[in-house]
């Protein structure tokens, strides 16, 4: 009985970029050749296949699975790898880069035809592998990144079949950390903003079973000197972002609600005290407003999250100097 095996296409995935100048007095702006470089791996019923990149110059907007007819391929039948790379930020692609300054490696394979504006490429490569193989398209592709400009944290949405993620932070084309990971749609980069300078960063989603999506990068966000200091210190004693002086640490917020970390640690289950008032933060690490029952006492946080001390909360009831109720 014939065994129906399946491929793996990594949507979003990444294209491998090499550039030669062809004299010393290139642009280097300009990309003169891409190189496609394809990762197969098969467990004897599925196959894999991924490409990765570490270039800066463009990046892979689309990936997706065609039929042969759909480019009048000679095969209507074949599977059909369609690529499509947009070049990044001021860098476009030669007149010539085109079929015969686009190579493929990796796999066997044939570029079947390949389109350009200048600003974009579209290649459409026809593997052997393919060939009477079914298809499913991994979806592995990010979007809508952003910038807390108040915090210096990277913000993304989830993909849909991720597991974790690997990030990587940028000041102009230079690198500011290694690769990084983390199992959050989110990463905390302040300590790593400590110039002026414009910072991006760059993140792709992997699964468990270490298939990796295309690298996404965020637009650039400018930060003047004061701001740098700001936020690689926590803020100064005049500058707040949080309900509560910066001092002694430092205040995060997300779209949940405030977080408080002192020396790399987030204070959870239990109460912080922050420039003479108390707070508290639940099982997530997030603040607390309203009544806290703490170790069979009642406490009061204000809309502010400080616990209120020797008043009347505002539904009546008496709270002590220790701040527990009274009973009253």
């Amino acid at each position: 009985m014939y065994l129906h095996k399946k491929i793996i296409a990594l949507l979003g995935a990444c294209i491998c970029m090499m550039a030669t100048p062809l004299t010393s007095m290139a642009s280097t702006d300009t990309i003169k050749e891409v190189r496609i470089i394809i990762d197969l791996q098969s467990d004897g019923n599925d196959v894999e296949a991924s490409v990765t990149t570490d270039s800066n110059m463009y990046y892979v907007d689309d990936v997706t699975v065609i039929r042969g007819a759909d480019i009048n391929w000679t095969d209507d039948d074949a599977h059909i790898l369609k690529v499509r790379l947009k070049a990044d930020h001021n860098n476009t692609f030669s007149d010539g880069t085109l079929k015969k300054r686009i190579s493929v490696s990796g796999a066997s394979g044939t570029l079947a035809d390949c389109t350009s504006n200048g600003w974009d490429i579209t290649a459409y490569i026809a593997l052997d592998v393919f060939s009477g193989y079914d298809i499913i398209v991994r979806d592995l592709a990010l979007s809508d990144l952003e910038w807390d400009e108040m915090n210096g944290i990277a913000r993304w949405n989830a993909a849909g079949d991720s597991d974790k993620y690997e990030v990587q932070l940028f000041c102009g084309s230079q690198s500011v950390t290694s690769v990084l990971k983390t199992e959050e749609t989110s990463f905390d980069f302040s300590d790593h903003i400590t110039k002026s300078g414009s910072y991006t960063y760059k993140v792709r989603a992997i699964t468990d079973s270490l298939l990796k999506g295309s690298w996404k990068k965020s637009d650039s966000w400018h930060v003047n000197p004061k701001d740098a200091e700001n936020i690689s210190s926590g803020g100064s004693a005049d500058t707040l972002t949080g309900p509560g002086d910066l001092r002694s640490g430092k205040w995060i917020k997300d779209d949940k609600g405030w977080k408080y970390r002192t020396d790399n640690t987030y204070t959870v289950s239990n109460w912080q005290y922050i420039n003479g008032n108390w707070y508290y933060f639940n099982e997530s690490g997030y603040m607390v407003t309203g009544w806290v029952n703490w170790k069979d006492k009642w406490y009061y946080c204000g809309d502010d999250g400080a616990m209120d001390i020797n008043t009347k909360t505002p539904d009546g009831y008496r709270v002590g100097n220790d701040g527990a109720w009274t009973g009253a």
